[in-house]
C-alpha cells in the first residue's frame, strides 16, 4: 500500500556550495587556524582544493569580505588577505538593520534605556582620567550649545558614546554605535528638543558627570537610567511634557 506523504516530508533545502566553502573559511579564521595578516590559498588553489567553480570560489571569498573576515588585494603579490572585523562593522551592520527595517523610534529608546545605565555603570568603574577629560571638555561644550539645536544634538550624541567608550564593553558600545544616530535623526527628537527640555538635559548630565568623576557605579547607574527612561517617556508620549516645554513645542 503507498502512503500518502501529506505534508510528513519538509522540502529539502541544500545550501550553496559557495556557502559550504564561506562556512568552513570562516571556521579556520575563527577558531585562529588561519591569523590576522595571513593569506588564504589562492583562487586558483581554492579551486582545486575544494573541487568547485571559480564562480563558487569567488562567491565564498566575497561572504567573507563583506563580513570584514578578508580583505581583497589585487595586483601580483596580492590575494585574501586574513582580516578581524572592528568594532565599527558591527556597528555598521546594526545600523543598517536598524534603517532598512524601519525600526521604530520607541524601540530604538527601549533599546537605550536596557543598554545605557550599564555602561554609565561600568564607565564609572573603568573611566581612565583621560577619558573623564573627554567627557568634561564635551560636557563644557554641550553646556554651551543649548541655544545652537545643531550642535546641542551632535554633542550629545558625542558624550553619551564617550560614556560608552569608557565602559570598556566592546559589544556594547557597539549597539550604543548602532542606534544612537538613528535615534539623533529621528523626526521625534526634533519635536522634544526644546529649549526648557535642553536646559533638563544639561542638568542630567551634570549629576552624571559628577557620579562618573566620583565612580560611584550606583549613582552613575541610576541617574543615566532616569535621564534616559525619562526621555524616552516624553518622546513617546508616556509622560507629558514639562508645561513650558510644552507650550514651547506648541507654538512651532
Amino acid at each position: 500500500m503507498n502512503v500518502k506523504s501529506s505534508g510528513l516530508i519538509a522540502p529539502v533545502i541544500v545550501p550553496k556550495a559557495s556557502d559550504i566553502l564561506a562556512t568552513r573559511l570562516r571556521e579556520l579564521i575563527v577558531k585562529g587556524q588561519i591569523t590576522p595578516g595571513s593569506f588564504l590559498p589562492t583562487e586558483r588553489d581554492l579551486v582545486a582544493e575544494s573541487g568547485l567553480s571559480r564562480t563558487s570560489v569567488r562567491d565564498a571569498l566575497r561572504v567573507l569580505e563583506s563580513e570584514g573576515l578578508i580583505t581583497t588585494k589585487v595586483g601580483r603579490t596580492g590575494g585574501s588577505m586574513v582580516t578581524l572585523p572592528g568594532r565599527a562593522s558591527v556597528a555598521r551592520s546594526v545600523e543598517l538593520f536598524v534603517r532598512t527595517h524601519g525600526i521604530r523610534l520607541e524601540s530604538l529608546l527601549e533599546c537605550r534605556v536596557a543598554v545605557e545605565p550599564t555602561l554609565a555603570r561600568l564607565a564609572a568603574k573603568r573611566r581612565t582620567e583621560a577619558q573623564l577629560a573627554e567627557m568634561e571638555a564635551l560636557h563644557e561644550q554641550f553646556v554651551a550649545s543649548v541655544d545652537d539645536v545643531a550642535s546641542y544634538k551632535n554633542i550629545n550624541l558625542d558624550w553619551h558614546l564617550a560614556i560608552a567608550r569608557a565602559s570598556g564593553n566592546e559589544p556594547l558600545m557597539a549597539l550604543m554605535e548602532a542606534i544612537s544616530t538613528p535615534i539623533r535623526d529621528a523626526m521625534d527628537y526634533q519635536h522634544v528638543t526644546t529649549p526648557e527640555l535642553r536646559a533638563i538635559a544639561v542638568k542630567a548630565h551634570t549629576v552624571i558627570l559628577k557620579a562618573l568623576r566620583e565612580q560611584d557605579e550606583d549613582a552613575a547607574f541610576k541617574r543615566m537610567d532616569r535621564h534616559v527612561a525619562g526621555y524616552r517617556d516624553i518622546a513617546t508620549g508616556v509622560a507629558p511634557m514639562p508645561p513650558a516645554a510644552a507650550k514651547a513645542a506648541a507654538a512651532r
